[in-house]
């Protein structure tokens, strides 16, 4: 199982305030304004994150990846009941799934993998940005006035715009960098999926004016965590079109280590169509 990578801090499961049922394959969380994303409903990273810290939690290793598919929206105050089910259990592997209700609605589902096996050999064939360091970006204004997940989290501009506010300058090749670091949380994997999360914002600065978006899905794979005080996100708006968009980020730490890569599909909105 993931451990903390920061001891100072605590960890995602901690933040998030998940508690046991009956046991470690039966979960509870209660949708508080600090895991919303300032619209009254569950931060889409925020509930994957709880079904990483389930898997986890139900296997005792580490997670390899995980999607999740949304499928309903929730209100603030109401609980969301997660449950692990493994239909298939490893040596080194175990793939299973958690299945999040509200009452008799189905709200979220997520599928994974977690596991460790010994390393034949090893290798990143992707390049570290090399970006400004964090001190000198700056700091992207939160934009919601009620409680929510954003105000635990900082994010720095390095490149490109914040496509959900216009923040910044957009960039004409559909990709911006992001400097993001939870201020109480260790940046363990469940914290590196709901930092993934940010990628939508890349949708306003491929238009080069703001753009609202749902996610339909997120999907993130893991690479080597190693602690980090910030963690860099390399997103890219892929496609556009029909109504829908696709696109991706790469997770780095402050030393250039790929802790992650992640990508989901969205409904594209547009606020003032041209």
């Amino acid at each position: 199982m993931t451990t903390s990578l920061e001891p100072t801090r605590q960890s995602t499961a901690d933040f998030l305030a998940m508690r046991h049922v009956f046991d470690a394959q039966r979960w509870q969380l209660t949708l508080s304004g600090r895991v919303s994303g300032g619209m009254g409903s569950l931060f889409g990273g925020a509930g994957l994150a709880a079904g990483i810290v389930a898997l986890e939690r139900a296997t005792n290793k580490p997670i390899v990846w995980a999607t999740g598919q949304y499928l309903s929206l929730t209100k603030l105050d109401e609980t969301l009941d997660l449950e692990v089910i493994l239909p298939a259990i490893g040596r080194n592997v175990v793939q299973g799934r958690v299945v999040g209700h509200v009452g008799d609605r189905e709200v979220i589902t997520i599928i994974g993998a977690a596991g460790a096996r010994p390393a034949a050999s090893a290798g990143c064939w992707e390049t570290f940005p090399a970006p400004p360091p964090p001190a000198s970006c700056p700091v992207i204004p939160r934009h919601h006035e009620t409680e929510s997940l954003h105000e635990h989290i900082e994010l720095r501009l390095a490149r490109g715009s914040f496509g959900f506010s216009g923040f910044g300058e957009p960039s004409t090749d559909g990709r911006s960098l992001l400097w993001a670091r939870m201020l109480d949380v260790a940046h363990d994997a469940a914290a590196l999926a709901i930092i993934a999360d940010y990628m939508p914002s890349v949708l306003g600065n491929a238009f080069g004016r703001i753009m609202h978006c749902t996610s339909l899905d997120n999907t993130i794979r893991f690479g080597r965590l190693e602690p980090t005080r910030w963690v860099l996100c390399d997103n890219r708006m892929e496609y556009a079109g029909n109504g829908f968009g696709h696109g991706t980020v790469q997770l780095w730490s402050e030393h250039g280590t790929l802790l992650a890569t992640a990508s989901q599909s969205m409904i594209v909105r547009d606020p003032a169509p041209l």
